[in-house]
C-alpha cells in the first residue's frame, strides 16, 4: 500500500510538473511570432541623426573589427563618441587609427568625467555631456559587439513610436573555438532573451539600446547614473518609471566574438544574476522560481530511476515524466535560436556549431543558474574589471581598494 501511494503521489507530482515546463515550451514557440511582428518595424523610414556613444577601456578580443563594424553602417547622417576611462587608454588612440580609414563618420574621443565610481556606468554618463543641437537618437554600444551594417537602422526603427522610451538590441556570443564553457555562457545569454517581448520583465541591454533626445530630460539618466553598477537596468527601471515601453528589435541582434574558460563562464554568470538580484529582482524570482522546477523536476526523475530498480518498472512511469523536462530544454533552446537567427542572418551565418553540442550546453545552464541564484541571494561586493564594488546598498555603491580585496565579512560573489 505504502509504494502504491509513492508512486500515485510521484506520477501525480510528475504531471504538475509538466505544466511548467508546457508553458515554457509554449513561450519559445511565441517567439517566433512575437519577432515577425516585431520585424514590421525594420523596414521603416525614421532615420533622425544619431550619435553612438561607446565606452572603452581596453581592446576586447577584435576590438579593431568591432570598431570598424561600427563605423561601416549604412546609416545617412551619425557620429561616434568614443569615452576613455583613462587618457592614455591604447584603446582610445587605436580607435582614432581605425577613424582615419573613413572620412564620412565623424568620431570624438573623450576622456570620462571624474566621478565616485569609475567604470562603464561614469563613462555612458559622460557621454551625455557631449551631445551636440542636432543629435536626436542617443545610442549606447558595447566595444565587443560587431554590428552588421544595418544595424543602427534597425535598432533606431521602432523610436518612431513616441510611447517606446528605448530600443534595444541582443547579443549572441559566438565563440572562436565552441567549447563546452563558452557555449554554456552563450546559452546562458539567450535564456534571458526569454523575457524580451514581456513587458513586465523585459530590459534593455546597454551594450546596444538607444534612446530619443528629447526623452533625456525625462529619463533623468544623469542622476540615476550616479553610485550605481549597472547602465542597463537602471535605464530600465528609469523608462517604466516614465510610463514608457521597452521595444525590442530583433533585426539589431549583434555577435561578440569571444570565447571563455569556466572561470571566465561562471564570473560573467554570477555577475549577470547579481544585477538582477541588485536591479531587477522580478526576473530574479523568474528564474528561480522556473528553474527550481527544471532543477526538481530533474532531481526527483533520477529518484524515481533508483526506485524502479528496487521497487519494480512501474517507477519508470514517473521517472521518464519527471526527466521530460530535460527534451523541453534542449527544444526550446533550439525553437528561442532559430527565432532570433531568424531577424538577424549575419549572426546565423556566424554560427557554425553542431546542434548536439549546444544541447549538451543547454542541459548545464539551469544548475548553473541555479548555482548562481544560491551565490547572489545576498551580495555584499563584486570585483570587475580591476576594481572591487561594494554593492550592498545598490543605488549607492562604493569603490573598495583592489589591493586590499572586500572586507573581511563580505563574500565576492564573482569568485
Amino acid at each position: 500500500m505504502a509504494t502504491e501511494f509513492l508512486w500515485v503521489f510521484l506520477t501525480i507530482l510528475a504531471i504538475l510538473g509538466l505544466i511548467p515546463n508546457g508553458m515554457s515550451l509554449g513561450q519559445g514557440l511565441r517567439m517566433r511570432g512575437h519577432v515577425r511582428r516585431a520585424m514590421r518595424l525594420a523596414f521603416g523610414a525614421f532615420l533622425p541623426p544619431v550619435v553612438v556613444i561607446l565606452p572603452v577601456r581596453g581592446m576586447d578580443p577584435g576590438f579593431d573589427d568591432n570598431v570598424r563594424a561600427i563605423l561601416r553602417q549604412t546609416y545617412p547622417k551619425y557620429r561616434l563618441v568614443v569615452v576613455a576611462e583613462d587618457p592614455v587608454d591604447s584603446a582610445a588612440d587605436q580607435v582614432r587609427a581605425i577613424a582615419r580609414e573613413t572620412s564620412r563618420v565623424p568620431v570624438s574621443v573623450v576622456v570620462a568625467g571624474p566621478g565616485d565610481l569609475p567604470g562603464k556606468v561614469n563613462a555612458v554618463r559622460s557621454g551625455l555631456l557631449h551631445l551636440t543641437p542636432t543629435d536626436e537618437v542617443v545610442v549606447f554600444a558595447d566595444s565587443d559587439i560587431r554590428p552588421a551594417e544595418d544595424w543602427l537602422r534597425q535598432l533606431v526603427q521602432p523610436l518612431a513610436d513616441s510611447t517606446v522610451g528605448v530600443a534595444t538590441g541582443f547579443r549572441w556570443y559566438v565563440p572562436p573555438r565552441p567549447t563546452f564553457w563558452s557555449l554554456v555562457r552563450t546559452e546562458w545569454n539567450a535564456v534571458s532573451a526569454n523575457v524580451l517581448f514581456d513587458p513586465r520583465r523585459a530590459f534593455a541591454w546597454g551594450g546596444s539600446c538607444a534612446v530619443r533626445r528629447d526623452h533625456l530630460p525625462v529619463l533623468r539618466l544623469e542622476d540615476r547614473w550616479r553610485e550605481v553598477l549597472s547602465d542597463d537596468l537602471v535605464l530600465s527601471q528609469a523608462v517604466r518609471d516614465a510610463g514608457l515601453k521597452i521595444a525590442y528589435a530583433p533585426a539589431a541582434l549583434v555577435p561578440t566574438f569571444e570565447g571563455a574558460t569556466r572561470a571566465i563562464c561562471l564570473e560573467w554568470c554570477v555577475r549577470q544574476m547579481m544585477m538582477a538580484t541588485l536591479y531587477l529582482p522580478i526576473v530574479r524570482r523568474y528564474a528561480a522560481a522556473s528553474f527550481a522546477v527544471f532543477d526538481g523536476s530533474v532531481i526527483l526523475g533520477l529518484a524515481s530511476l533508483s526506485l524502479a530498480s528496487a521497487l519494480g518498472p512501474s517507477y519508470l512511469v514517473p521517472a521518464i515524466l519527471f526527466l521530460a523536462p530535460l527534451l523541453v530544454a534542449v527544444v526550446k533552446a533550439f525553437v528561442r535560436r532559430r527565432a532570433l537567427f531568424s531577424a538577424a542572418p549575419s549572426v546565423a551565418t556566424a554560427w557554425k556549431v553542431p546542434p548536439w553540442r549546444v544541447a549538451f550546453a543547454a542541459l548545464a545552464v539551469p544548475w548553473v543558474m541555479a548555482w548562481g541564484l544560491v551565490r547572489t541571494r545576498r551580495p555584499t561586493s563584486v570585483r570587475w574589471r580591476g576594481h572591487v564594488y561594494d554593492v550592498r546598498d545598490p543605488q549607492r555603491i562604493r569603490l573598495l581598494d583592489p589591493r586590499r580585496g572586500p572586507n573581511p565579512d563580505s563574500k565576492d560573489p564573482s569568485g
